[in-house]
């Protein structure tokens, strides 16, 4: 097999250095293409996949060619663009939706929208709702030391920078969230990403490590430069898994990969969020490379009371009243995760089978979790 392989490599390298007509030569991926065979073409060009600014001028335009630009509001456009789709993809959609619609076109836009659905489902690339964002998120009641309101404002310039700058300079707005699970960490990385209306891409130690030897930086290699062609907030959660301590280093590619991640930091074009739970176990030189530096904390005794509000409140009919908002300020080392948590639990239960004691109780066994952790077994908080 190696022998025929070789053989059509040599006739393949013959034929492109021969005189003929001019070829044009079409490739989804060129990675396993051999270096030897790429090096015989004239001239290259890549086709990037476009993001999600692109996609939402894409669907404009392409519906305004139909004469269908009207029907579509803002919302939904935004709506459409959130599937990674390029134009070939969306002109196929609008087309077969005008064809097979009713002769009002008061279907028009279900059936659009099930095109685009019915192309994710064949290439299985359909968004990723996990990183969507809870649609009543709010800054209120987080625990954060911060100037939020002028970091954001800072973010919103930097965004606008990214937008009209050269875009050989390589400038970078580096973020680092830390402080203990379940504090609002990724959550606040997802709610930046929407004020800013960009794509969010959100990788975790396990999307991006390799067991094998020099793939790790490899994957990192890949990630950052993704995220840089996509315009999208790249969101780097457990970062402490690459941003490890060199000094504690017992193999050389927990250096390796510290170096890579410290490298790809510099070269990166765009806005990179890192949350970690770790922050001690950070090489000193990352920390260097943040703009900002924010600590997430446990709620404090009114941050209790809104997240109880925002989550739990309606599960129950029962009134909310003064001693069971005083019995919620009381309970220690609750996160906006712990209130997640309970309101899962409970999602499906009736009004009429929960009170807010049995809520209160949820919550007080999983602050007591914490402590029976922090306290090594020793004791249970409740």
């Amino acid at each position: 097999m190696k022998d025929a392989e070789a053989e059509d490599k040599y006739w393949l390298i013959n034929f492109l250095k021969k005189p003929a007509t001019k070829i044009i030569w079409i490739a989804d991926n060129i990675e396993d293409i051999d270096a030897a065979v790429l090096r015989h073409f004239s001239f290259s060009l890549e086709f990037k996949q476009i993001n999600r600014r692109q996609r939402i001028g894409a669907w404009k335009s392409i519906l305004n060619k139909h004469r269908l630009k009207n029907r579509f509001s803002d919302e939904e456009l935004e709506e459409l663009s959130k599937y990674p789709v390029n134009t070939d993809i969306i002109d196929r959609c609008v087309k077969t939706a005008i064809e097979i619609a009713l002769p009002e076109k008061s279907n028009l836009k279900e059936i659009v929208r099930k095109n685009v659905e019915a192309q994710m489902e064949l290439i299985k690339n359909k968004p990723n709702n996990k990183d969507k964002i809870e649609n009543n998120y709010s800054l209120e009641g987080l625990n954060v030391e911060g100037d939020l309101p002028t970091i954001m404002c800072q973010l919103e310039a930097f965004d606008k920078y990214l937008l009209d700058s050269d875009k050989s300079l390589n400038r970078n707005f580096n973020l680092l969230f830390y402080g203990p699970p379940g504090t609002g960490k990724s959550e606040l990385a997802r709610y930046i990403g929407k004020q800013l209306e960009r794509e969010i891409m959100c990788k975790r130690a396990s999307d991006i490590v390799s067991p094998y030897v020099g793939e790790t930086e490899q994957n990192l290699n890949k990630v950052f430069r993704q995220a840089e062609q996509e315009e999208t907030i790249l969101i780097i959660d457990e970062a402490d898994s690459f941003l490890y301590k060199r000094e504690w280093a017992t193999r050389s590619w927990e250096i390796s990969q510290t170096n890579e991640f410290l490298t790809q930091m510099e070269r990166f074009r765009g806005i990179l969020i890192c949350t970690t739970n770790m922050l001690q176990g950070l090489d000193s030189a990352s920390i260097r490379r943040f703009n900002h530096k924010i600590k997430f904390d446990y709620l404090k005794p009114e941050g209790n009371v809104i997240f109880y509000k925002r989550l739990l409140a309606s599960f129950t009919s029962d009134p909310l009243n003064e001693n069971i908002e005083n019995e919620l300020r009381s309970i220690r080392q609750l996160t906006p995760g712990d209130f997640r948590i309970v309101r899962d639990r409970y999602s499906f239960y009736k009004p009429q089978d929960l009170s807010h004691q049995i809520l209160l109780e949820s919550l007080t066994r999983e602050a007591g979790i914490k402590q029976f952790q922090r306290d090594g077994g020793k004791r249970i908080g409740f």
